[in-house]
């Protein structure tokens, strides 16, 4: 990847990567809550209670997603600033 393309692309990349990150959190944390399923609040013998399961993912999945895409963003802002560099010492 060129050092010009890195400027424009560290937002939507830092984006895509917190998303990523944040579904599969999610995804591990809502399976290992339904199969333990403390007091029953996931499932009982009427089916599955969606809301809980919602709300479970939904306080899963924002924070992770903000936490996920800011640092990942500030990292890939640093590997740019740290080419940058590279690059202006060799001129």
């Amino acid at each position: 990847m060129k050092l010009s393309d890195m400027k424009y692309n560290f937002c939507s990349f830092g984006l895509v990567i917190g998303a990523l990150v944040s579904v599969l959190v999610t995804l591990i944390i809502l399976v290992w809550e339904w199969v333990e399923n403390p007091g029953g609040i996931f499932h009982d013998k009427n089916g599955t209670n969606w809301n809980f399961v919602f709300d479970t993912a939904s306080s899963w999945f924002v924070p992770t997603f903000m936490y996920a895409a800011l640092i990942v963003t500030v990292l890939y802002l640093l590997l740019y600033v740290i080419q940058w560099v590279k690059q202006t010492r060799r001129k």
